[in-house]
């Protein structure tokens, strides 16, 4: 998969265009500096795959730590929300690492990504319906157009921006609002936080290429 803190030329862009920059935020770093070191000490078994961890790290993020939120097993869910964060960077790293990365494996994470926070924010909705349903669904809203906005950018040859919203920071609130079992509060601050995150990358994104600061790598 590819590094997303480093240089993407679009194959479809001429050598001469400017390459894609994706940085990664802060608490992106902090996340990443851990999760290096562990790759490196689990590259050099080859039936620990990129793919698999991706796949586990799906599995164990979304349907199960779901189902354990809707039966209120709080402190089991954040565990293996921490455990699933964890492998969801640990599987390109490893990649990275054993010369691995590919298109397909970026696709596969970034869609499965996707279905983990439905799975997340879906269940948080479920405990209450009732009150929680409006508020989870504008965080699911603004969970879906954060990573969209990035994707589209890309693909027009744009780079994107790095957010308060990135989907580290989205963990790290899901952990403390499970800790602290203010689910409604959590579905607050995901809406909040996310949708202004899509508004700063949509309007990051409409901005002349020519005219975009340069994001730091």
């Amino acid at each position: 998969m590819p590094n997303p803190s480093t240089p993407v030329q679009d194959s479809a862009e001429s050598h001469d265009e400017t390459p894609i920059t994706v940085p990664l935020s802060p608490l992106d770093r902090m996340v990443q500096f851990f999760t290096i070191k562990l790759a490196r000490s689990l590259a050099r078994f080859t039936w620990i795959t990129p793919n698999r961890v991706t796949w586990v790290s799906a599995g164990i993020g979304g349907p199960l730590t779901g189902w354990l939120i809707i039966q209120e097993q709080l402190w089991l869910a954040t565990a293996l929300v921490v455990v699933s964060g964890l492998m969801d960077g640990l599987d390109g790293d490893i990649a990275r690492e054993r010369n691995l990365t590919s298109i397909e494996g970026g696709i596969l994470d970034s869609v499965l990504d996707r279905y983990v926070d439905f799975f997340l924010i879906a269940a948080l909705i479920l405990v209450n319906p009732t009150e929680h349903l409006l508020v989870g669904l504008f965080a699911l809203l603004g969970t879906t157009m954060v990573p969209y906005i990035r994707a589209r950018s890309e693909v027009a040859g744009k780079s994107s921006i790095a957010s308060i919203g990135s989907r580290a920071t989205r963990i790290v609130l899901i952990i403390l609002g499970l800790l602290t079992q203010q689910l409604f509060v959590l579905l607050i601050a995901l809406a909040v936080i996310s949708n202004i995150a899509a508004v700063h990358r949509f309007w990051f994104s409409l901005i002349p290429v020519e005219d975009q600061p340069t994001p730091s790598p």
